[in-house]
């Protein structure tokens, strides 16, 4: 990046250089676009048709619905000799809308009445190891009610046997759905020829799998096919309770639901129903991944016009980065985010003095530039002295409005939205220093 030689139109402070991420060892990652690449000839598409490559390889399966309880459970020694579970139904796969009673004692009602029900798929990680790729609802459903774990509701047909548990069946019904069986397709370990291209094949299928039913959010597809460290790191700093509330998100989404620490609940804010739709869809843990990926956005000339295909390049080789580095992003997340909150509290991720909602748009290059190596040193003197940030913020918003409109995602746009940022940032500073 190159300093700039004109005035701040906002600030009238000369203009400074863009904040960079300065990388950590080993993050630098390449976004090379295979758009760039030939064509292949007629020939060369030919022969690897023939060869096989990118072709799913399957096989078929039928599990007895009595012994799901016990599949599940069956335990296989690792490579490393400890015990672990031959089916993978790992909970990050979990949806966030979980099946409710009725929706599970339906299925049971489908079984008991021969509906045909769709077939689970399952990804073979190791020779003879599955996890779960499509069907873990209706598998921890038929585990949940073999182990008793519901009484049946709502049933359409059979509402007598509402109430019931597994065990208090009458023995002829039990008997029925004990010689039922759910189906299975096996996407076999040979179909991929390495962890990069498995993770692909397994996303295109997944999605496609799912274009049918209700549609997934982008995160919660990733989060169903890109499982690894860094996709766990996402999840777990997407329980910062300072990141929720900036965003609207419930402290504690469990039906249950916990009142808000002490130590914050002076400034508790109500969660918006976006916020609560962001939950569901698991565009919060995005959010996490997209501050980590972001860092890299010089790299990847599409700017945020293809966001989902940087976030899924970026995830599959984040997901390798060693635990040392990905420690290093924990705090890296988590000061960034404090210092945020005690700058420009919930209204952060806003366009300040324009809107009351927050906005990607604003939170990529706030979060970009306050984790820069420009900031990092001043953030004490700017916590002391925020209303001087924030009305260096609230003018650049003003005099740059369409830029944080939203409409603008090309790389262009991009790097000017961080350029701006990083200007008001540079004034403000300038400013707590006199």
């Amino acid at each position: 990046m190159t300093k700039g030689n004109q005035k701040n139109p906002v600030t009238g402070a000369k203009m400074q250089q863009v904040a960079t991420s300065n990388l950590l060892k080993g993050e630098k990652i390449s976004f090379d676009d295979d758009a760039t690449k030939p064509k292949a000839s007629d020939e060369e598409l030919n022969s690897r048709y023939a060869k096989g490559e990118i072709r799913i390889v399957t096989e078929q399966a039928r599990y007895p619905l009595a012994g799901i309880l016990g599949m599940l459970q069956e335990e296989k020694e690792g490579e490393n000799g400890k015990k672990e579970l031959r089916y993978k139904l790992d909970p990050e796969y979990q949806r966030r809308h979980r099946w409710s009673v009725e929706r599970k004692s339906r299925l049971i009602e489908s079984f008991l009445m021969n509906v045909p029900v769709p077939p689970v798929f399952l990804y073979e990680r190791d020779l003879a190891r599955f996890e779960v790729m499509d069907g873990r609802q209706r598998l921890t459903a038929l585990s949940d009610f073999y182990g008793d774990k519901f009484a049946l509701t709502g049933l359409q047909y059979w509402s007598d046997l509402d109430g019931r548990t597994y065990s208090k069946l009458p023995s002829k019904v039990r008997d029925g759905i004990d010689r039922r069986y759910i189906s299975s397709i096996i996407l076999l370990k040979e179909t991929a020829t390495s962890e990069e291209q498995a993770a692909m094949l397994k996303k295109m299928v997944f999605e496609r799998l799912n274009s049918g039913g209700v549609k997934l959010g982008s995160q919660e597809t990733r989060n169903a096919v890109y499982g690894g460290l860094l996709n766990t790191l996402c999840l777990a700093l997407s329980e910062d309770e300072k990141f929720r509330r900036m965003w609207g998100i419930p402290l504690d989404p469990s039906p249950e639901g916990k009142e808000a620490d002490e130590e914050i609940d002076d400034e508790v804010d109500e969660p918006t129903a976006a916020g609560k739709r962001m939950f569901e869809k698991m565009e919060d843990v995005e959010l996490v991944l997209r501050f980590f990926a972001y860092r890299q956005i010089d790299e990847f000339k599409a700017g945020l016009n293809k966001i989902s295909e940087f976030l899924d390049k970026f995830i599959v080789r984040g997901n390798n980065f060693p635990s040392t580095l990905l420690e290093e992003y924990r705090t890296m997340f988590q000061s960034t985010i404090s210092f945020l909150w005690d700058v420009l509290g919930a209204e952060a991720f806003m366009v300040l003095g324009f809107s009351k909602r927050p906005t990607k748009i604003v939170y990529d290059p706030l979060m970009f530039v306050a984790n820069s190596a420009d900031v990092i040193p001043h953030r004490a003197k700017l916590i002391a002295k925020k209303v001087i940030l924030r009305s260096e913020l609230e003018a650049m918003y003003k005099a740059k409005h369409d830029l944080f409109s939203g409409r603008r995602t090309n790389f262009v746009d991009t790097q000017n939205r961080n350029r701006c940022v990083s200007e008001a940032f540079a004034a403000a500073i300038v400013k707590t220093k006199k």
